[in-house]
């Protein structure tokens, strides 16, 4: 009767098609609403999105003055790694990375608890191909969405707390 029963379930789950309930059999993709992306198994961008200012909506036909770069870096390897620049593919626009873009230690994600990793000026569209460059794992082409900023006033100043390299104590900075 067990077997039975056992027999059944299966069936119905092969004939509805879902045979892979709760278990991931190919790539991880994270659930948010920005963009992801590999690099050699070893550097992970994590849900890269820009933050138009407040009261600005992306526009396919006017360069936006200053968007904020939001992403999270992971580097899986054994060694740091430095993100070197990042470009708007097609030379539509110019990023300025922040001082905490610099270094990707190893389990040390960069761009956590929404630090920015740099403004963007003079892109247009409600998405922009971007490169990250890696000194070490190389390049990496993210779609990176433009999200609206729909609030009318800027929240006030919030105190974040970066992660303290060993030996070091933590530094906090303001919110952008």
């Amino acid at each position: 009767m067990k077997r039975a029963v056992s027999c059944a379930a299966i069936l119905a789950l092969a004939a509805t098609g879902c045979t892979n309930i709760g278990f991931d059999t190919g790539q991880h993709l994270p659930q948010n609403d920005g963009a992801n992306a590999d690099l050699k198994g070893v550097v992970h961008v994590r849900n890269a999105y820009l933050q138009a200012a407040p009261g600005q909506a992306a526009s396919p036909t006017s360069p936006a003055s200053e968007q904020t770069l939001y992403a999270v870096v992971i580097n899986d390897g054994d060694k740091p790694d430095q993100l070197q620049h990042i470009t708007v593919e097609g030379g539509g626009g110019t990023v300025q990375l922040s001082g905490a873009a610099a270094d990707i230690r190893p389990d040390q994600p960069v761009g956590a608890n929404q630090q920015p990793l740099g403004t963007v000026t003079g892109v247009r569209g409600t998405s922009v191909p971007m490169i990250f460059t890696f000194r070490d794992a190389g390049a990496v082409r993210v779609i990176v969405p433009v999200k609206s900023n729909t609030s009318q006033s800027p929240a006030g100043p919030t105190t974040m707390t970066t992660p303290a390299a060993p030996g070091h104590a933590p530094r906090h900075s303001p919110a952008h």
